[in-house]
Protein backbone atom coordinates (compact mmCIF):
# COMPACT_ATOMS: atom_id res chain seq x y z
CA UNK A 1 0.00 0.00 0.00
CA UNK A 2 2.82 2.37 0.89
CA UNK A 3 4.49 1.69 -2.44
CA UNK A 4 1.23 2.41 -4.26
CA UNK A 5 0.80 5.71 -2.41
CA UNK A 6 4.37 6.70 -3.18
CA UNK A 7 3.96 5.76 -6.82
CA UNK A 8 0.70 7.72 -7.05
CA UNK A 9 2.34 10.70 -5.37
CA UNK A 10 5.30 10.48 -7.74
CA UNK A 11 2.98 10.31 -10.73
CA UNK A 12 0.99 13.31 -9.45
CA UNK A 13 4.18 15.32 -9.03
CA UNK A 14 5.22 14.31 -12.54
CA UNK A 15 1.86 15.50 -13.91
CA UNK A 16 2.13 18.84 -12.08
CA UNK A 17 5.68 19.28 -13.34
CA UNK A 18 4.58 18.43 -16.88
CA UNK A 19 1.77 21.01 -16.67
CA UNK A 20 4.18 23.65 -15.39
CA UNK A 21 6.63 22.87 -18.18
CA UNK A 22 3.77 23.03 -20.69
CA UNK A 23 2.79 26.50 -19.42
CA UNK A 24 6.41 27.66 -19.61
CA UNK A 25 6.70 26.32 -23.15
CA UNK A 26 3.45 28.07 -24.10
CA UNK A 27 4.76 31.35 -22.64
CA UNK A 28 7.98 30.97 -24.65
CA UNK A 29 5.97 30.34 -27.82
CA UNK A 30 3.90 33.49 -27.16
CA UNK A 31 7.10 35.47 -26.62
CA UNK A 32 8.56 34.19 -29.89
CA UNK A 33 5.26 34.97 -31.61
CA UNK A 34 5.34 38.54 -30.29
CA UNK A 35 8.92 38.90 -31.55
CA UNK A 36 7.79 37.78 -35.01
CA UNK A 37 4.90 40.27 -34.98
CA UNK A 38 7.26 43.05 -33.86
CA UNK A 39 9.59 42.13 -36.73
CA UNK A 40 6.70 42.42 -39.21
CA UNK A 41 5.68 45.80 -37.78
CA UNK A 42 9.26 47.08 -37.89
CA UNK A 43 9.78 45.78 -41.41
CA UNK A 44 6.64 47.46 -42.82
CA UNK A 45 7.26 50.70 -40.94
CA UNK A 46 10.89 50.94 -42.01
CA UNK A 47 10.19 50.04 -45.63
CA UNK A 48 7.76 52.97 -45.88
CA UNK A 49 10.52 55.48 -45.13
CA UNK A 50 11.85 56.01 -48.71
CA UNK A 51 8.35 56.77 -50.01
CA UNK A 52 7.72 59.00 -47.02
CA UNK A 53 10.78 61.07 -47.89
CA UNK A 54 9.24 62.31 -51.14
CA UNK A 55 5.77 62.50 -49.56
CA UNK A 56 7.09 64.75 -46.79
CA UNK A 57 9.79 66.92 -48.35
CA UNK A 58 7.85 67.96 -51.48
CA UNK A 59 4.74 69.26 -49.58
CA UNK A 60 7.06 71.01 -47.12
CA UNK A 61 8.85 72.74 -50.00
CA UNK A 62 5.57 73.82 -51.61
CA UNK A 63 4.19 75.11 -48.33
CA UNK A 64 7.39 77.02 -47.55
CA UNK A 65 7.25 78.63 -51.01
CA UNK A 66 3.61 79.73 -50.57
CA UNK A 67 4.23 81.14 -47.08
CA UNK A 68 7.46 82.93 -47.93
CA UNK A 69 5.73 86.33 -47.93
CA UNK A 70 3.85 85.93 -44.64
CA UNK A 71 6.34 84.10 -42.42
CA UNK A 72 9.87 85.38 -41.65
CA UNK A 73 12.26 83.81 -44.13
CA UNK A 74 14.88 82.68 -41.55
CA UNK A 75 12.24 80.81 -39.50
CA UNK A 76 10.73 79.25 -42.61
CA UNK A 77 14.16 78.21 -43.94
CA UNK A 78 15.12 76.74 -40.57
CA UNK A 79 11.89 74.75 -40.42
CA UNK A 80 12.35 73.38 -43.92
CA UNK A 81 15.99 72.46 -43.24
CA UNK A 82 14.89 70.67 -40.09
CA UNK A 83 12.27 68.70 -42.05
CA UNK A 84 14.87 67.61 -44.61
CA UNK A 85 17.26 66.61 -41.81
CA UNK A 86 14.55 64.60 -40.03
CA UNK A 87 13.75 62.72 -43.23
CA UNK A 88 17.46 62.08 -43.85
CA UNK A 89 17.77 60.62 -40.36
CA UNK A 90 14.86 58.32 -41.13
CA UNK A 91 16.54 57.28 -44.37
CA UNK A 92 19.68 56.49 -42.38
CA UNK A 93 17.65 54.33 -39.97
CA UNK A 94 16.07 52.49 -42.89
CA UNK A 95 19.42 51.94 -44.58
CA UNK A 96 21.03 50.69 -41.35
CA UNK A 97 18.23 48.16 -40.84
CA UNK A 98 18.29 46.75 -44.37
CA UNK A 99 20.20 43.50 -43.68
CA UNK A 100 17.51 41.12 -42.46
CA UNK A 101 19.88 39.70 -39.86
CA UNK A 102 20.00 43.08 -38.09
CA UNK A 103 16.22 43.16 -37.81
CA UNK A 104 15.85 39.63 -36.43
CA UNK A 105 16.35 39.49 -32.70
CA UNK A 106 16.28 43.31 -32.36
CA UNK A 107 12.92 44.06 -33.96
CA UNK A 108 11.61 45.88 -30.90
CA UNK A 109 14.56 48.27 -30.93
CA UNK A 110 14.20 49.05 -34.64
CA UNK A 111 10.45 49.54 -34.22
CA UNK A 112 11.11 51.98 -31.36
CA UNK A 113 13.55 53.94 -33.53
CA UNK A 114 11.00 54.13 -36.33
CA UNK A 115 8.29 55.34 -33.96
CA UNK A 116 10.50 58.00 -32.39
CA UNK A 117 11.43 59.31 -35.84
CA UNK A 118 7.73 59.41 -36.79
CA UNK A 119 6.97 61.41 -33.65
CA UNK A 120 9.70 63.90 -34.55
CA UNK A 121 8.17 64.37 -38.01
CA UNK A 122 4.69 64.80 -36.55
CA UNK A 123 5.96 67.40 -34.08
CA UNK A 124 7.75 69.22 -36.91
CA UNK A 125 4.53 69.58 -38.89
CA UNK A 126 2.68 70.60 -35.73
CA UNK A 127 5.13 73.44 -35.23
CA UNK A 128 3.84 75.28 -38.31
CA UNK A 129 0.41 76.32 -36.99
CA UNK A 130 1.91 76.80 -33.53
CA UNK A 131 4.77 79.17 -34.42
CA UNK A 132 4.35 80.18 -38.10
CA UNK A 133 0.62 80.53 -38.65
CA UNK A 134 -0.04 82.99 -41.51
CA UNK A 135 -2.30 85.99 -41.12
CA UNK A 136 -4.27 85.54 -44.33
CA UNK A 137 -7.36 83.28 -43.95
CA UNK A 138 -6.74 81.82 -47.41
CA UNK A 139 -3.18 80.91 -46.51
CA UNK A 140 -4.41 79.51 -43.19
CA UNK A 141 -6.83 77.24 -45.05
CA UNK A 142 -4.07 76.29 -47.48
CA UNK A 143 -1.78 75.34 -44.57
CA UNK A 144 -4.58 73.33 -42.97
CA UNK A 145 -5.25 71.54 -46.25
CA UNK A 146 -1.59 70.64 -46.78
CA UNK A 147 -1.19 69.38 -43.22
CA UNK A 148 -4.40 67.35 -43.48
CA UNK A 149 -3.18 65.81 -46.76
CA UNK A 150 0.24 65.00 -45.28
CA UNK A 151 -1.40 63.42 -42.24
CA UNK A 152 -3.66 61.33 -44.46
CA UNK A 153 -0.68 60.15 -46.50
CA UNK A 154 1.24 59.43 -43.30
CA UNK A 155 -1.60 57.32 -41.94
CA UNK A 156 -1.73 55.39 -45.21
CA UNK A 157 1.99 54.63 -44.88
CA UNK A 158 1.88 53.83 -41.14
CA UNK A 159 -1.56 52.23 -40.91
CA UNK A 160 -0.07 48.78 -40.18
CA UNK A 161 1.33 50.26 -36.96
CA UNK A 162 -1.31 52.32 -35.18
CA UNK A 163 1.08 53.76 -32.57
CA UNK A 164 3.28 55.20 -35.35
CA UNK A 165 0.28 56.64 -37.18
CA UNK A 166 -1.08 58.24 -34.02
CA UNK A 167 2.31 59.65 -33.08
CA UNK A 168 2.42 61.28 -36.50
CA UNK A 169 -1.07 62.83 -36.67
CA UNK A 170 -1.85 63.75 -33.05
CA UNK A 171 0.58 66.70 -32.71
CA UNK A 172 -0.78 68.29 -35.91
CA UNK A 173 -4.38 67.45 -34.97
CA UNK A 174 -3.98 69.31 -31.66
CA UNK A 175 -2.21 72.43 -32.94
CA UNK A 176 -4.05 72.75 -36.28
CA UNK A 177 -7.45 72.00 -34.75
CA UNK A 178 -6.91 74.50 -31.95
CA UNK A 179 -5.78 77.24 -34.36
CA UNK A 180 -8.82 76.81 -36.59
CA UNK A 181 -11.35 76.49 -33.77
CA UNK A 182 -10.01 79.64 -32.08
CA UNK A 183 -9.99 81.68 -35.30
CA UNK A 184 -12.47 84.61 -35.46
CA UNK A 185 -13.74 83.74 -38.94
CA UNK A 186 -16.76 81.35 -39.02
CA UNK A 187 -15.37 79.58 -42.09
CA UNK A 188 -12.15 78.75 -40.28
CA UNK A 189 -14.10 77.56 -37.24
CA UNK A 190 -16.15 75.27 -39.46
CA UNK A 191 -12.92 74.01 -40.98
CA UNK A 192 -11.69 73.36 -37.45
CA UNK A 193 -14.68 71.13 -36.67
CA UNK A 194 -14.17 69.30 -39.96
CA UNK A 195 -10.49 68.88 -39.10
CA UNK A 196 -11.38 67.31 -35.73
CA UNK A 197 -13.74 64.87 -37.45
CA UNK A 198 -11.15 64.14 -40.13
CA UNK A 199 -8.37 63.36 -37.64
CA UNK A 200 -10.77 61.23 -35.56
CA UNK A 201 -11.64 59.26 -38.70
CA UNK A 202 -7.95 58.76 -39.49
CA UNK A 203 -7.33 57.47 -35.96
CA UNK A 204 -10.26 55.05 -36.15
CA UNK A 205 -9.26 53.81 -39.62
CA UNK A 206 -5.66 53.15 -38.61
CA UNK A 207 -6.82 51.31 -35.49
CA UNK A 208 -8.94 48.92 -37.56
CA UNK A 209 -6.19 48.35 -40.11
CA UNK A 210 -3.68 47.80 -37.30
CA UNK A 211 -5.90 45.15 -35.70
CA UNK A 212 -6.25 43.33 -39.03
CA UNK A 213 -2.50 43.50 -39.61
CA UNK A 214 -1.75 42.08 -36.16
CA UNK A 215 -4.14 39.19 -36.72
CA UNK A 216 -2.65 38.36 -40.11
CA UNK A 217 0.88 38.71 -38.76
CA UNK A 218 0.15 36.36 -35.85
CA UNK A 219 -1.42 33.80 -38.19
CA UNK A 220 1.57 33.98 -40.53
CA UNK A 221 4.10 33.75 -37.70
CA UNK A 222 2.24 30.86 -36.10
CA UNK A 223 2.02 28.99 -39.41
CA UNK A 224 5.70 29.62 -40.09
CA UNK A 225 6.71 28.37 -36.66
CA UNK A 226 4.52 25.29 -37.00
CA UNK A 227 6.20 24.54 -40.31
CA UNK A 228 9.60 24.56 -38.57
CA UNK A 229 8.74 22.48 -35.49
CA UNK A 230 7.78 18.87 -34.95
CA UNK A 231 4.20 18.80 -33.59
CA UNK A 232 4.81 15.88 -31.20
CA UNK A 233 8.09 16.85 -29.52
CA UNK A 234 8.12 20.60 -30.30
CA UNK A 235 11.71 20.15 -31.43
CA UNK A 236 12.90 21.81 -34.65
CA UNK A 237 12.13 19.67 -37.68
CA UNK A 238 14.21 18.84 -40.75
CA UNK A 239 13.48 22.21 -42.40
CA UNK A 240 14.59 24.14 -39.30
CA UNK A 241 17.67 21.91 -39.05
CA UNK A 242 18.63 22.76 -42.63
CA UNK A 243 18.33 26.51 -41.96
CA UNK A 244 20.30 26.36 -38.71
CA UNK A 245 22.98 24.06 -40.10
CA UNK A 246 23.59 26.19 -43.18
CA UNK A 247 23.90 29.29 -40.98
CA UNK A 248 26.28 27.45 -38.67
CA UNK A 249 28.46 26.35 -41.58
CA UNK A 250 28.62 29.90 -42.93
CA UNK A 251 29.72 31.21 -39.52
CA UNK A 252 32.28 28.43 -39.11
CA UNK A 253 33.78 29.25 -42.50
CA UNK A 254 34.15 32.93 -41.53
CA UNK A 255 35.51 32.26 -38.06
CA UNK A 256 37.70 29.22 -38.75
CA UNK A 257 35.83 26.95 -36.32
CA UNK A 258 34.29 23.50 -36.72
CA UNK A 259 30.70 22.29 -36.71
CA UNK A 260 29.69 18.78 -35.66
CA UNK A 261 26.55 16.98 -36.84
CA UNK A 262 25.31 13.96 -34.91
CA UNK A 263 22.75 11.52 -36.34
CA UNK A 264 20.95 9.83 -33.41
CA UNK A 265 18.75 6.73 -33.43
CA UNK A 266 16.99 5.44 -30.29
CA UNK A 267 17.73 1.78 -29.64
CA UNK A 268 14.80 -0.67 -29.39
CA UNK A 269 12.17 2.04 -29.78
CA UNK A 270 9.99 -0.36 -31.76
CA UNK A 271 9.94 -2.71 -28.78
CA UNK A 272 8.55 0.09 -26.60
CA UNK A 273 5.73 0.66 -29.10
CA UNK A 274 5.01 -3.07 -29.37
CA UNK A 275 5.09 -3.67 -25.60
CA UNK A 276 3.44 -0.56 -24.18
CA UNK A 277 1.55 0.88 -27.15
CA UNK A 278 2.03 3.86 -29.45
CA UNK A 279 0.83 6.34 -26.81
CA UNK A 280 3.71 5.19 -24.61
CA UNK A 281 6.08 5.62 -27.55
CA UNK A 282 4.86 9.18 -28.06
CA UNK A 283 5.25 9.92 -24.34
CA UNK A 284 8.79 8.57 -24.52
CA UNK A 285 9.67 10.83 -27.44
CA UNK A 286 8.20 13.89 -25.71
CA UNK A 287 10.11 13.21 -22.49
CA UNK A 288 13.39 12.53 -24.30
CA UNK A 289 12.96 15.76 -26.28
CA UNK A 290 12.29 17.75 -23.10
CA UNK A 291 15.33 16.32 -21.35
CA UNK A 292 17.54 17.13 -24.31
CA UNK A 293 16.21 20.68 -24.45
CA UNK A 294 17.15 21.11 -20.80
CA UNK A 295 20.63 19.64 -21.36
CA UNK A 296 21.69 21.54 -24.48
CA UNK A 297 23.03 25.08 -24.70
CA UNK A 298 22.50 27.99 -27.08
CA UNK A 299 25.19 26.85 -29.53
CA UNK A 300 23.73 23.33 -29.61
CA UNK A 301 20.60 22.26 -31.47
CA UNK A 302 18.71 18.98 -31.58
CA UNK A 303 16.05 18.36 -34.21
CA UNK A 304 13.68 15.49 -34.89
CA UNK A 305 14.12 14.02 -38.36
CA UNK A 306 11.22 11.60 -38.05
CA UNK A 307 10.28 8.47 -36.10
CA UNK A 308 13.00 7.86 -33.51
CA UNK A 309 15.75 9.63 -35.45
CA UNK A 310 17.24 12.96 -34.38
CA UNK A 311 20.09 15.24 -35.41
CA UNK A 312 22.39 17.29 -33.19
CA UNK A 313 24.28 20.37 -34.39
CA UNK A 314 27.14 21.75 -32.32
CA UNK A 315 28.77 25.07 -33.23
CA UNK A 316 31.89 26.99 -32.20
CA UNK A 317 34.14 23.94 -31.93
CA UNK A 318 37.84 24.67 -31.51
CA UNK A 319 39.73 22.44 -34.00
CA UNK A 320 42.50 21.89 -31.42
CA UNK A 321 40.14 20.52 -28.75
CA UNK A 322 37.27 19.21 -30.85
CA UNK A 323 37.14 15.68 -29.40
CA UNK A 324 37.18 16.97 -25.84
CA UNK A 325 34.36 19.43 -26.56
CA UNK A 326 32.29 16.81 -28.37
CA UNK A 327 32.75 14.27 -25.59
CA UNK A 328 31.53 16.80 -23.01
CA UNK A 329 28.41 17.61 -25.04
CA UNK A 330 27.59 14.00 -25.83
CA UNK A 331 28.05 13.02 -22.18
CA UNK A 332 25.30 15.53 -21.33
CA UNK A 333 23.10 14.14 -24.12
CA UNK A 334 23.61 10.58 -22.85
CA UNK A 335 23.11 11.43 -19.19
CA UNK A 336 19.86 13.25 -19.97
CA UNK A 337 18.22 9.94 -20.93
CA UNK A 338 20.23 7.77 -18.57
CA UNK A 339 17.44 7.43 -16.00
CA UNK A 340 14.20 5.47 -16.56
CA UNK A 341 11.46 7.34 -18.37
CA UNK A 342 7.81 7.24 -17.31
CA UNK A 343 5.59 6.43 -20.29
CA UNK A 344 2.38 5.71 -18.33
CA UNK A 345 1.19 5.09 -14.77
CA UNK A 346 3.59 2.61 -13.12
CA UNK A 347 5.32 2.04 -16.47
CA UNK A 348 8.97 3.04 -16.85
CA UNK A 349 11.34 2.21 -19.67
CA UNK A 350 15.04 2.63 -20.29
CA UNK A 351 16.28 3.68 -23.69
CA UNK A 352 19.66 3.55 -25.38
CA UNK A 353 21.03 5.46 -28.34
CA UNK A 354 23.33 5.08 -31.31
CA UNK A 355 24.92 8.09 -32.95
CA UNK A 356 27.23 8.82 -35.84
CA UNK A 357 29.08 12.14 -35.94
CA UNK A 358 30.45 14.11 -38.90
CA UNK A 359 32.56 17.26 -38.60
CA UNK A 360 32.92 20.30 -40.82
CA UNK A 361 35.25 20.68 -42.69
CA UNK A 362 36.88 17.25 -42.10
CA UNK A 363 34.00 15.07 -43.31
CA UNK A 364 32.17 17.48 -45.60
CA UNK A 365 31.59 21.10 -46.45
CA UNK A 366 27.82 21.19 -46.94
CA UNK A 367 24.84 20.19 -44.84
CA UNK A 368 23.69 17.23 -46.96
CA UNK A 369 27.15 15.66 -47.06
CA UNK A 370 27.59 15.99 -43.30
CA UNK A 371 24.20 14.40 -42.60
CA UNK A 372 24.96 11.51 -44.98
CA UNK A 373 28.34 10.92 -43.35
CA UNK A 374 26.83 11.00 -39.86
CA UNK A 375 23.98 8.71 -40.94
CA UNK A 376 26.41 6.19 -42.40
CA UNK A 377 28.55 6.24 -39.25
CA UNK A 378 25.44 5.70 -37.13
CA UNK A 379 24.25 2.67 -39.14
CA UNK A 380 27.75 1.25 -39.17
CA UNK A 381 27.77 1.36 -35.38
CA UNK A 382 24.16 0.13 -35.20
CA UNK A 383 25.14 -3.08 -36.97
CA UNK A 384 27.70 -3.71 -34.21
CA UNK A 385 25.23 -3.10 -31.35
CA UNK A 386 25.75 -6.54 -29.81
CA UNK A 387 29.54 -6.20 -29.56
CA UNK A 388 30.22 -2.47 -29.53
CA UNK A 389 31.90 -0.72 -26.61
CA UNK A 390 30.73 2.82 -27.38
CA UNK A 391 27.42 4.52 -28.22
CA UNK A 392 28.72 7.09 -30.72
CA UNK A 393 31.48 7.22 -33.27
CA UNK A 394 32.94 9.69 -35.70
CA UNK A 395 32.48 9.42 -39.46
CA UNK A 396 34.31 6.62 -41.26
CA UNK A 397 37.35 8.61 -42.37
CA UNK A 398 37.97 10.04 -38.88
CA UNK A 399 37.15 6.74 -37.18
CA UNK A 400 39.85 4.90 -39.10
CA UNK A 401 42.35 7.66 -38.37
CA UNK A 402 42.04 7.75 -34.59
CA UNK A 403 39.92 4.91 -33.10
CA UNK A 404 41.70 5.15 -29.78
CA UNK A 405 40.22 8.61 -29.19
CA UNK A 406 36.60 7.50 -29.37
CA UNK A 407 34.54 7.53 -26.18
CA UNK A 408 33.45 4.49 -24.27
CA UNK A 409 29.95 3.78 -23.03
CA UNK A 410 29.43 4.74 -19.42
Amino acid sequence: MTDQVQASGSFAVTRVTAKAESRIAAAKRRMLLNEDVAADLARVSLNSIPVGFAGGVIPAAVLAWVLRGQVPAPALLLWFAWMVLAHCVRLAIWFASRPEAKLQGHAGLWLLRARVSVLILGASWAGLPLFMFPTSPIDQLFMATVIAAVCGAGVAQQSSDAPSALLFILPSAITMGARLLLAPEPVLQAAGYLAVLYFAYLALATRRIYASFLELSRLRANAERQSLYDPLTRLPNRSALSLRLNDALARAKREGTEVAVGYVDLDDFKRVNDTHGHDAGDALLREVAQRWRDALRETELIARLGGDEFAIVIENIDPHSALRQLTAVFDRVHQAVGTPISVALHQFVEIGMTMGVARYPIDGTDADMLLRQADEAMYQLKRQKATRTRWWQLAVKETQASPQELPRDP
